[in-house]
This record gives C-alpha cells, sequence and structure tokens, in this order.
C-alpha cells in the first residue's frame, strides 16, 4: 500500500519596484482625473511591491521537501526582476492585459509569465502588496486556464 503523500504549500517573497501611470487612452481626461485621482498624475506615480508566489503539491517521499522544486527563488529572479525592477509597467501591460496597468491587471500579468515557466498546477496564488493597505491576490481556483483575463 503507497503511503499518503500530503499537499504542502510554500510561499516565497520578492520586491520590485516600478511605476505606472492608471490612464485608460478611451476616456476622456475628466474621466480618467475622476476614476483614478492622483493615480492618473501625467508623470505617473512609483511603488515598491510586495510578490508573494505560492507554490502547491505533493511532499516527495525521497527528500520531505515539496516535489520537483524548481528553484523558486532563481526563477523568480530571473522572471520578474529583469522584468519589473525600476520599470515603467505601462510600457509592459499590452492591450491583451487590461486597459491600463492596475496592480488587478499586473496580478494577470505575472501569473500568465510564471505559471509557464512552473509544472503544470504547481503555481497556487499571487499575492500583489501594491502598499500597506493595498494587495490583490489571484488564486489557481480563480485563474483562467490560459491566465488571461475573461472577455467581456
Amino acid at each position: 500500500m503507497m503511503p499518503r503523500v500530503p499537499l504542502v504549500a510554500v510561499t516565497h517573497t520578492l520586491r520590485f519596484s516600478a511605476a505606472h501611470r492608471m490612464h485608460n487612452p478611451r476616456l476622456t481626461a475628466a474621466e480618467n482625473q475622476r476614476l483614478y485621482g492622483r493615480c492618473n498624475h501625467p508623470r505617473g506615480h512609483g511603488h515598491t511591491y510586495r510578490l508573494d508566489v505560492t507554490l502547491r503539491g505533493p511532499i516527495a517521499l525521497d527528500s520531505g521537501r515539496l516535489a520537483d522544486p524548481p528553484d523558486a527563488e532563481r526563477l523568480l529572479a530571473d522572471t520578474i526582476l529583469p522584468r519589473f525592477d525600476q520599470a515603467n509597467l505601462d510600457a509592459l501591460i499590452g492591450p491583451d492585459d487590461g486597459v491600463t496597468s492596475t496592480t488587478e491587471v499586473l496580478c494577470g500579468v505575472l501569473w500568465r509569465l510564471l505559471a509557464a515557466k512552473l509544472p503544470a498546477g504547481r503555481l497556487d496564488r499571487l499575492r500583489v502588496e501594491e502598499t500597506p493597505n493595498n494587495f490583490f491576490e489571484l488564486h489557481r481556483a480563480a485563474s483562467p486556464p490560459n491566465g488571461k483575463r475573461a472577455e467581456r
């Protein structure tokens, strides 16, 4: 009889700094100002984001660790930092991602990038903290299969 293998969730944290301007080009200047307030400043604004990435899977019987563990810290550093640290998010968020570089949209972009580099089903949760009072989460059960946002 095979021993029952428990599932474990492991969370890794990474910080990066980036700037953006919340601005929808389909709206007027007044509509953007009303919708986004000071986050619509023409020169943008920045944040030091905290990204928590949770991986879930079985514990390997031979190591007692998450089975087939990717080197998560290296994966995060190699996938996220060169692209997002000290970047202008407006230049990285494409029209297929969303109308503007909100942190909600950023969550979806990060999910798609990381899920493509991990074993299927291993990425369980992303949490992006924009400020100490604002954070956004995306969970595997709630994400679209292709990592893209739902069409309206």
